[in-house]
């Protein structure tokens, strides 16, 4: 995934110019070798548009504002209370509000700054870490929402971004009430799951709670597993309990067996 930092200044433009291997190599355990974060630069011009702080799901972006540019986080805040009527009505385009970090000259600077505005999800002083500067754009990008988290339990992956659920090369895209289950199922992989957290599940989502409704989701998510790992993973029912992911053990040389399947007692969040 490729992440824009905008930039407002010259200045900080210059520095960080030359920094994109830096910044690309900066925060490796949040990016696996199979999906990579890269990073790139992007300048904006003082006089700022609106569309400037908006980003896309799939091409999530930064706002890297120098603090001592004159009136513009004004301008900003002004910019950002109209986009965020925009961006929620009509509710169905694909546009988020970037995090905007401030980067401040010195610590002096800072002091004398009054409160800042809602808008602004960090800040960070001069001399500028990359390390640092990193973990705060993603961090920014995780409380918005915006850069999700992955769940994997063994082989199985699962890809909130676009609803997939994939197992080594193979790839099953996912309903909204599908992907809820699978999230909840991997999420808590070889525990089982009561009958009211099934409930509640579909209750919050607004789906019907009925149990004829709830056991054809199980089922149509356990057809899918099954389909994507050949029967290596599939969800069981446990009498008057709930249901439960379970993973089937196969001899070693068997031929359906993955080459490198985790054992299935935890998850391992990553991005």
């Amino acid at each position: 995934m490729k992440i824009r930092l905008k930039i407002v200044g010259d200045a900080l433009l210059s520095l960080l110019a030359g920094q994109v291997h830096a910044l690309d190599n900066a925060f490796p355990e949040v990016a696996p070798a199979c999906d990579p974060l890269e990073w790139a630069i992007e300048p904006l011009p003082h006089h700022m548009k609106p569309e400037n702080l908006l980003s896309a799901p799939e091409a999530p972006s930064v706002v890297l504002i120098d603090a001592c540019t004159p009136g513009l986080i004004d301008k900003i805040q002004l910019m950002e209370k109209r986009e965020l009527t925009f961006v929620k009505d009509p509710p169905y385009l694909p546009l988020i509000l970037s995090p905007v970090l401030l980067v401040f000259p010195s610590l002096d600077h800072l002091a004398a700054t009054p409160e800042f505005p809602d808008f602004v999800a960090d800040w960070i002083c001069m001399p500028i870490a990359i390390p640092d500067l990193v973990r705060r754009a993603v961090a920014g990008l995780r409380r918005k929402n915006i850069l999700k988290i992955r769940i994997r339990y063994g082989p199985l992956v699962l890809l909130p971004e676009s609803r997939v659920i994939s197992c080594q090369d193979r790839n099953i895209h996912l309903t909204p009430s599908e992907f809820a289950l699978a999230e909840l199922f991997l999420s808590q992989g070889g525990a089982v799951i009561p009958i009211s957290d099934l409930v509640a599940l579909f209750k919050s989502s607004g789906k019907s709670t009925e149990g004829s409704n709830i056991r054809v989701t199980v089922f149509q998510l356990r057809l899918k597993l099954e389909m994507l790992t050949r029967s290596q993973f599939t969800i069981v029912s446990v009498y008057k309990r709930g249901y439960c992911l379970k993973q089937k053990i196969r001899p070693p040389d068997s031929p359906e067996a993955p080459a490198a399947a985790a054992p299935a007692g935890g998850t391992t969040p990553v991005l």
